[in-house]
């Protein structure tokens, strides 16, 4: 998170300027014009605030639908595992259908976070989608598991395209802006009189940057639904190789 330290040290600098400039240059308090600025202070925080509100929904909502996501291909694997189970040549597909999600594991979760996704899974897949094809069952049972096999390898297809779309999302650029805008007159417009800093005032202006730096700060850290604060874990994927397992133990596979 290396934008964060480059954030905190130029409005470190910002400040700093601001009470050497202020310090030599300022007049003394005299209440003048301090109405006004005061009005436009809190009109600028209120923008702020209300940004900083709608931003943090957004990112929540995004959250949250990305683990929805996540936990409905988890569970159409699960399926897939229970409908290829009873098929005694299905051996194949369930190795597949295992490789699938441990690679959407160990090499999709660190790409996500990124925004990217490794191609390999989804070869997989495809090999699973071609091995189904390939089977023979025998009887009207096989061949129904078979075809309901074959669906749940569409659902999770698409999962995963919905998957790659949830990891490009992000908060928009006009929030960004309009977070940063807002929070720079938030910090910059109590200045605006010149008025030579007191202790009070010192206190008070640490205060306000504190306060936007920490909401700037935390909404970028939850902007994105597979990396920072919150961000969504492949726990479902876990715990569906979990899932494998006893399913084995009610249909060992068959060499």
């Amino acid at each position: 998170m290396g934008w964060i330290a480059v954030l905190v040290v130029v409005s470190v600098a910002i400040v700093l300027i601001a009470f050497r400039v202020l310090g030599k240059r300022g007049r003394e308090d005299d209440e003048h014009g301090s109405s006004s600025v005061d009005f436009s202070a809190n009109l600028a925080l209120a923008v702020y605030l209300l940004v900083l509100a709608y931003a943090a929904v957004l990112c929540r909502d995004a959250l949250s639908v990305s683990e929805a996501d996540v936990q409905a291909e988890a569970e159409s694997l699960t399926e897939m595992y229970w409908s290829v189970a009873p098929i005694p040549e299905a051996a194949p597909v369930r190795a597949q259908i295992r490789q699938y999600t441990a690679q959407s594991v160990d090499l999709d979760w660190p790409l996500m976070a990124r925004n990217e996704m490794s191609p390999l899974p989804g070869q997989t897949l495809m090999d699973m989608r071609a091995t189904v094809l390939r089977l023979r069952p025998v009887g009207e049972e096989s061949r129904n598991l078979q075809q309901d096999t074959l669906d749940r390898i569409s659902e999770v297809s698409h999962a995963r395209i919905v998957r790659s779309d949830d990891a490009s999302t992000g908060l928009e650029n006009t929030f960004v802006i309009l977070l940063t805008l807002s929070g720079l007159l938030v910090i910059a417009l109590p200045w605006a009189p010149g008025v030579r800093p007191t202790t009070t005032s010192i206190v008070a202006d640490l205060v306000r940057v504190g306060v936007v730096l920490i909401g700037v700060c935390f909404i970028m850290l939850i902007s994105h639904p597979f990396s920072g604060l919150g961000a969504v874990e492949p726990d479902a994927f876990k715990a569906a190789q979990r899932q494998y397992d006893q399913i084995d133990g009610q249909f060992p596979a068959q060499p």
